[in-house]
């Protein structure tokens, strides 16, 4: 129950922050704004809402966990036809059960929720609601049918309805219209329904089995009943639980002939990134501890083995770490994955001839793998092989934009290369994720002078420029 309070305390303050950043003059074009929430706009609020909840709720920001979840959310979005915008995944690295999504396109789902996930087809179902929302535009209707009248009242109130802070929105309305709006903007029964329906559509097109959704809704309805009255968040934002089991139930009953066998098309990849979130959010003794005992059972469970190598990864054991990696490999002989994090180990430990013969391997098995073009791109970059690293590093871009060490990367090489425009879009961005928002204003402001007139990047660069000077950022003078 401390902890509870304290995560009610922690997310108070965040909402309190989130107001006191939004700027208090532009009434009119906040007005403006929701007057018609055109795309354009959805695409802004998503991004003004990212860039505040980055500041007080950590993203993960570990290269395989966010390919994967954006892989499997990007196989979903596939289904859906051509897009006003790009969906992006993140994966909040926070203990409760949550996801949600905000207009703009983006998925948000907490570790804690994902690592409540038994297969992959849970996961999907997940996502395939969130996505839902999106694409229908729930939030952006109830946005405009609420008619809050300033930017902060919507932070306040999306902060209190998907972070969980019960009635936090209601104090920061601003103006007698605006009372009760955020109770308005929590979905309906008939966009439940929507999404859930739409989510099904999407996952049977994906080839995964929708069955998955209505066990994820078993699970967290189970929960509750564990927990009492401490409710899962994403129960109380996603109301009439059971009432949604009946109608999923329903739904599987008339498609009965297009259901795909028990399990669907769930990759062989979920039980490592599910190892992979425990090793990185969890405990590593714990995790060192269970699946020694698993492989006490059962001695060729190959995601147990990869499991002990990154626990010890975690303990800095070393050698016994290579040589439980060595062991994994025997069990899987050919599973990019382990041979994947093998290689990182050897980077990590600056082998890099025994990693580059790894990476290199695998690159040209998995071409469009961008946590293995990224760590080669970085050994390449250590040997000062920049025409070698440099084409890496774009192609981890362009595959993964949430991808955000690679910014890094791409500043500092175009640095090197005298190419000022583009080594400060991308240092920009870095300082921008990094919270480092003078600094971010100073690099975008700097790719304004420097990239060519007709370089289609100016025009983001002027729109970040708008938005850090209007949260009142100051670059300091020298």
């Amino acid at each position: 129950m401390a902890n509870f309070f304290c995560r009610r305390v922690a997310l108070a303050v965040i909402a309190a922050a989130l107001w006191a950043a939004i700027p208090l003059h532009p009434a009119r074009a906040i007005t403006e704004m929701f007057t018609s929430l055109t795309v354009d706009k959805e695409r802004q609020l998503g991004e003004e809402f990212l860039l505040q909840m980055q500041q007080y709720m950590p993203t993960l920001e570990e290269p395989f966990l966010t390919s994967y979840i954006n892989r499997l959310g990007q196989r979903l979005v596939a289904q859906l036809g051509p897009q006003p915008f790009k969906y992006r995944f993140f994966i909040i690295n926070d203990p409760s059960m949550n996801a949600f999504a905000v207009p703009g396109g983006y998925v948000f789902i907490t570790s804690g929720m994902i690592r409540r996930m038994d297969r992959e087809g849970e996961l999907a179902g997940v996502l395939a609601h969130e996505i839902s929302h999106i694409y229908a535009r729930h939030m952006s209707k109830q946005l405009e049918k609420a008619k809050i009248a300033n930017l902060a009242s919507i932070a306040g109130a999306l902060a209190g309805i998907f972070l969980g802070v019960p009635g936090l929105s209601e104090g920061l309305m601003v103006g007698s219209a605006a009372l009760g709006a955020s109770s308005m903007l929590k979905y309906s029964r008939d966009f439940e329904r929507e999404a859930d329906g739409l989510g099904f559509k999407w996952m049977l097109k994906a080839g995964y089995d929708p069955r998955d959704m209505l066990s994820v809704f078993k699970k967290m309805s189970k929960q509750r009943w564990f927990e009492g009255s401490d409710m899962p968040i994403y129960l109380s934002t996603h109301p009439d639980i059971n009432e949604r089991l009946v109608d999923l139930s329903h739904q599987l009953s008339m498609h009965q002939e297009k259901l795909p066998a028990q399990g669907g098309q769930s990759g062989p990849d979920f039980p490592y990134f599910a190892i992979k979130m425990e090793a990185v959010c969890g405990n590593p003794h714990q995790l060192l501890r269970r699946v020694n005992q698993d492989l006490a059972r059962d001695s060729k469970n190959a995601p147990a083995a990869y499991g002990r190598a990154l626990a010890m990864a975690r303990l800095e054991l070393g050698n016994e770490t290579v040589a439980a990696f060595q062991q994994a490999l025997k069990l899987a002989p050919h599973n990019t994955m382990i041979q994947r994090d093998l290689g990182i180990f050897y980077f990590s430990r600056n082998r890099y001839p025994e990693a580059e013969q790894i990476l290199e391997q695998l690159s040209r098995a998995n071409p469009q793998d961008d946590v293995i073009l990224y760590y080669l791109g970085r050994i390449y970059q250590e040997r000062r092989q920049n025409d070698k690293a440099l084409p890496l590093f774009e192609k981890v871009h362009n595959l993964n934009p949430v991808f955000f060490d690679v910014y890094y990367n791409l500043g500092t090489l175009y640095g090197e290369k005298g190419q000022l425009g583009p080594a400060h879009y991308y240092l920009g961005f870095h300082s921008l994720k990094a919270k480092d928002y003078p600094t971010a204003l100073f690099h975008f402001r700097k790719a304004l002078q420097n990239l060519s007139a007709g370089d289609s990047r100016k025009a983001e660069m002027q729109r970040q420029v708008a938005r850090l000077e209007k949260m009142r950022v100051r670059v300091p003078k020298n």
